[in-house]
């Protein structure tokens, strides 16, 4: 075990060895460093640091940006000095980055500008597109830490196989983002790279465990992020900050080439997909990394190409779900809800009440599977250089129940998980006896989180996007408007169901919350992201009229 000291000198020396990668041109003036103001979205543009064309730029989603490359509209080089400046806004903001490349990201981009001048040719259909990645997708050459102190300097050296796709169409990785020490779907903090914060509001969370890149691309400090999923952590960032993304089906997209404490887990398997500004950039992505073949070096993807925007019915048939029967969302999640409820059935879509289907029993079947090790690995990687658990992960650790399983046990949980996908499938199915259509809905509308965000240190309700791993369905996240303390306020008459219920109750006050954006989630059935998309896609044209 290492000393009690190790880990704060090693915290130290890698913050400052980051921090002093932004350019002292970069750096923020002391009073909007020590500002008080919760909401820190509007400083990039008050700062003076970035043009009236780099604000532009900054604003628009990857397919834009892309689309203005090609035509010539703007150069490479421009669109990355502009991604650096606000990632390094971002950073001093709400401390979202493990790895700064910015240098290297300028000299690529450059280069990236002569072939396409002397050429008249492109990279690949990403060309020039900065590109951020969470710490533990490995980028050879570049550190993956899963935020541990003992292993501030693990440098991969071999790209993830996502990765080598993404410099294969052309995008520009220029840097890494946060995450907590347990990779799991909990606020993003850890010893050796402190806490990420939530540019919206910083006094509630930015997500996780891909938090950090749920910050920087919320601060609009890169216009696409890569996170990882495997019990809401890129859909619960998504929503935290306003974004869209996806957590597509396991073995869809590549998931080779990562960091983890904990190898060799299949009952929960972890899926990989983007984060962005748009459904548009979202189905971008998974086509591009798609066309890249990843099953030719990761055999466990299935070899099965990427349609785009598959056709779906014109009148679609969406179940909607407020209350998955365990933890009552807050005020502003059912508003959010029932607003677009009502933009669907005025839209002409058929919009039909879903009950769940013993939510609960699916979470005591998750919990054991997430900490099938009792969390061993976990504590032995901390107890290297003496370094304490976060708060919020402390609390998941001191669970009494939380042990090595022998064989027999996981097998059984195995066979629950089975017989649960099987049960909560024909649910699904009959959900044809409700529709006009007299087919399965199309997709399932509803929460991701109880809350929008929470307070730092405090653990949250996972119930709302783990219970689509433990089912390997996929989830897109649209963002639906921000919390509004004057119309949000707390149902002083709701009768909490159960003591989980009763905390989540007793936390909301609409003056914290004012602000955070709301968002919700589409689920739709295993391997069928694409109809998903397309489904989310309308959804999204209804609700937000874009």
């Amino acid at each position: 075990m290492g000393s009690s000291s190790e880990w704060k000198a090693i915290a130290e020396r890698s913050q400052e060895a980051l921090n002093a990668k932004i350019p002292q041109a970069w750096r923020l003036p002391r009073y909007l460093l020590e500002t008080t103001e919760k909401d820190v979205t509007g400083v990039p543009a008050s700062s003076g640091i970035l043009s009236e064309k780099e604000l532009t730029i900054t604003l628009c989603d990857a397919t834009e940006i892309i689309q203005n490359i090609q035509a010539g509209t703007w150069t490479a080089e421009e669109v990355c000095l502009a991604f650096c400046k606000r990632a390094a806004i971002a950073q001093q903001l709400v401390n979202c980055l493990t790895e700064i490349c910015f240098d290297e990201a300028l000299q690529l981009a450059r280069e990236l500008d002569q072939y396409f001048k002397a050429t008249g040719k492109l990279k690949g259909p990403l060309h020039g597109l900065p590109v951020s990645i969470k710490d533990h997708i490995n980028i050879a050459g570049l550190r993956s830490t899963i935020g541990y102190c003992c292993w501030a300097d693990n440098i991969p050296k071999e790209d993830a196989v996502f990765v080598k796709a993404l410099k294969g169409a052309g995008a520009i990785l220029f840097v890494k983002t946060t995450m907590p020490v347990t990779g799991m779907a909990i606020e993003t903090v850890s010893q050796l790279w402190g806490r990420t914060k939530n540019g919206y509001n910083r006094a509630l969370v930015s997500g996780g465990s891909s938090g950090g890149e749920g910050a920087l691309v919320g601060m609009y400090g890169s216009p696409m992020g890569i996170g990882t999923d495997i019990a809401g952590s890129i859909r619960v960032p998504c929503a935290f900050n306003g974004l869209y993304g996806i957590r597509p089906s396991t073995r869809r997209l590549s998931y080779d080439g990562i960091t983890s404490n904990v190898k060799g887990g299949r009952s929960i398997p972890a899926a990989i997909g983007p984060m962005c500004h748009s459904i548009r950039d979202t189905e971008l992505i998974c086509q591009v990394v798609t066309k890249a073949e990843p099953w030719k070096e990761d055999p466990g993807v299935v070899q099965k190409a990427w349609t785009s925007r598959p056709d779906i019915p014109r009148r679609l048939s969406i179940g909607v779900m407020e209350f998955d029967g365990v933890v009552m969302p807050h005020p502003p999640i059912l508003r959010g809800l029932r607003d677009a409820v009502e933009k669907l059935k005025s839209a002409g879509h058929d919009v039909i009440a879903f009950e769940p289907y013993q939510h609960q029993r699916a979470w005591d079947i998750a919990y054991p599977l997430y900490y099938a090790t009792g969390g061993k690995e976990m504590q032995t990687l901390l107890d290297a250089t003496g370094e304490p658990w976060p708060p919020a992960a402390a609390k998941l650790s001191a669970n009494p129940e939380l042990r090595e399983l022998p064989a027999r046990e996981l097998y059984h949980l195995f066979n629950e998980q089975d017989t649960y996908k099987k049960e909560y499938l024909r649910h699904w199915n009959d959900t044809s006896k409700l529709t006009s259509s007299g087919r399965p809905i199309d997709a399932l509308l509803c929460p991701i989180n109880p809350c929008a965000s929470y307070p730092h240190d405090f653990l949250t309700w996972w119930g709302y996007a783990a219970q689509w791993n433990l089912l390997d369905y996929p989830g897109v996240i649209v963002p639906v408007g921000f919390v509004d303390k004057n119309k949000d306020l707390k149902d002083e008459s709701y009768k909490p169901v159960n003591d989980n219920d009763k905390v989540h109750h007793e936390l909301y006050d609409p003056e914290l919350w004012h602000n955070a954006p709301i968002s919700l989630q589409l689920v739709g059935r295993q391997f069928e992201d694409e109809n998903l998309l397309a489904v989310s896609a309308v959804v999204d044209e209804v609700i937000n009229r874009r």
